[in-house]
């Protein structure tokens, strides 16, 4: 899948993935299984019985394994095989072992780590949410469509009046005069007129915009493959700290931020070619400036990660020799 490597990606709810039951769910181009293990912590791999490929969500755990449907093959949380029942006293072979990937829980999401080694930074990063509450405003929609051009929307002020003219973008004044910051992984942009309307992209894919001065609107946009992806929305707010106003409010924008996404979702799973890139013959002007800062910086980062990976294959192969 044509992602950016060697970061944390956002890829599902925390509640997605329940205690005492596998489930699969197709995410970065990948169908996996997603789990619990005795002590809470989720795990993932590859959703294939390395045996004779049968699909492990459709297993069970046993204590701290979990077990292969077809012939009960059991793998422990880090997918080392630990029972063939069929054969009990032979020993296991070192390849009956499942295609593990790296997980984190925090903030109430899923990440997976799409690189190799230890992860840098060690936690995903995120946004500053301290002394908001986002409570009663999740919502979520698939979109059939690449994840990076749902954030080029979402980081995109000129289609407002007309995608949302009787929306957000109503009485939207021209002309769009865009700046555009960027430090690291970290993209804002804002109108010239408006500097406290801030856009912000924390990339690989994480987005959120003000609302006013004590509320956000935020998105993960979870990658399925390079033709779909997950949108989780939340608000964050810190109007209200009284916990029953504050699902109030948060349940208020999960019944509006729908109405202007449906706007969004007729146009943007239109555009081809469905991956986004700065040489597939797009026309850029001036109000697209955060846009190509996007696609640069995504580019920029495919580069500099295949680069080091052809260092570190280069300087093993070296050591072997």
């Amino acid at each position: 899948m044509n992602l950016v490597p060697d970061r944390w990606y956002c890829i599902l709810r925390a509640g997605e993935v329940p205690t005492g039951r596998p489930v699969a769910f197709r995410r970065m181009g990948e169908d996996l299984v997603f789990w619990r293990d005795g002590s809470g912590q989720p795990r993932a791999a590859l959703d294939r019985c390395p045996h004779r490929g049968a699909a492990l969500s459709l297993g069970a755990l046993q204590g701290d394994s979990l077990a292969c449907p077809y012939h009960g093959f059991r793998f422990d949380p880090g997918g080392a095989c630990v029972a063939i029942p069929a054969h009990p006293d032979q020993p296991i072979p070192r390849k009956m072992a499942l295609r593990c990937r790296r997980l984190a829980e925090a903030h109430g999401f899923i990440w997976l780590w799409n690189g190799h080694g230890e992860p840098v930074p060690a936690e995903p990063p995120f946004f500053d949410f301290t002394g908001y509450s986002c409570a009663g405003s999740a919502f979520q929609a698939r979109w059939e469509t690449h994840y990076a051009r749902v954030v080029e929307n979402e980081f995109d002020f000129a289609h407002l009046p007309f995608v949302h003219h009787n929306t957000i973008g109503r009485g939207f004044p021209k002309p769009v005069d865009i700046e555009v910051k960027q430090d690291g992984d970290h993209l804002s942009c804002w109108l010239t007129r408006d500097p406290a309307m801030v856009l912000e992209v924390r990339g690989p894919n994480l987005w959120r915009m003000p609302l006013g001065p004590k509320v956000y609107n935020f998105i993960a946009f979870a990658p399925i493959d390079d033709e779909a992806v997950m949108l989780y929305l939340r608000t964050y707010q810190r109007i209200a700290t009284w916990a029953p106003l504050a699902w109030v409010i948060g349940r208020a924008n999960a019944l509006i931020n729908p109405v202007v996404l449906r706007q969004d979702a007729r146009t943007v799973p239109s555009q081809r070619p469905k991956v986004p890139s700065l040489t597939d013959g797009d026309v850029f002007v001036a109000s697209d400036k955060a846009i190509v800062a996007f696609l640069r910086w995504r580019a920029r980062a495919q580069r500099t990660a295949s680069a080091e990976s052809s260092g570190d294959t280069l300087e093993e192969s070296g050591r072997d020799q």
